[in-house]
């Protein structure tokens, strides 16, 4: 069974000397006197997590996600899945068989067609807005396509913050992971950083997991 969070942040904290032995690992990961120790494990966890994914050029178990856009008549911009990454574009209107595309060019095109913003009825192309990651349509609906409800497929981040939450794969990895995460905590903590270990545990957990099945759910139970 994979491991948790908490454990992974036990194995972190008794490498580097800040809980002394099987005797002094936390239970929760709260702890007025090692919070900080404690947070900054809890980051290198999930930005190893992050690395080794990247590595192995696999993608993360339940990273991708289904959210669902409603027209508003009168609104041209709208607010997607608080998690999402990257959007897997078009979006889909089921109901009508209607997709909505990303515009060619970007939000920059999109402006240069019409400056002012003035075109309305049905959307067919959005845009990303950098400065807010907010989507931007091309037209802005009426009453008439208000309602409209659009399903867009996006991938999320994976951020585990619950002591229970399971780190994304076997103990086989967990092992070849620990150096890697031990690195990063040193780096944050105390300006040390072993690059060549860090780069060789990282490589090694990274053919592990491309050799193994992966779980489809990593929620605590």
């Amino acid at each position: 069974m994979p491991k948790s969070l908490l454990q992974s942040v036990n194995e972190i904290l008794r490498r580097t000397g800040v809980v002394a032995g099987d005797a002094g690992l936390l239970t929760t990961l709260a702890d007025t006197a090692r919070q900080v120790s404690i947070d900054q494990a809890v980051q290198v966890v999930n930005e190893g997590i992050d690395e080794l994914y990247s590595t192995a050029e696999v993608a993360m178990p339940n990273e991708q996600n289904e959210g669902t856009l409603t027209l508003v008549a009168g609104t041209r911009f709208y607010t997607l899945n608080a998690a999402l990454v990257q959007l897997r574009w078009p979006m889909i209107d089921r109901e009508n068989t209607q997709f909505l595309y990303q515009y060619p060019g970007g939000l920059n095109a999109m402006l240069l067609a019409d400056p002012e913003l003035d075109d309305t009825g049905l959307p067919y192309y959005g845009a990303i807005r950098p400065y807010d990651s907010a989507l931007q349509l091309d037209r802005t609906p009426t009453s008439v396509e208000a309602g409209r409800i659009y399903r867009y497929q996006y991938d999320k981040t994976l951020e585990l913050t619950i002591a229970g939450s399971l780190v994304p794969f076997n103990d086989t990895v967990f092992r070849a992971m620990v150096p890697a995460w031990v690195q990063l905590f040193k780096r944050e903590r105390r300006g040390e950083f072993d690059e060549a270990l860090y780069k060789l545990s990282v490589g090694r957990a990274s053919r592990l997991l491309t050799q193994q099945q992966m779980r489809t759910h990593y929620n605590p139970r």
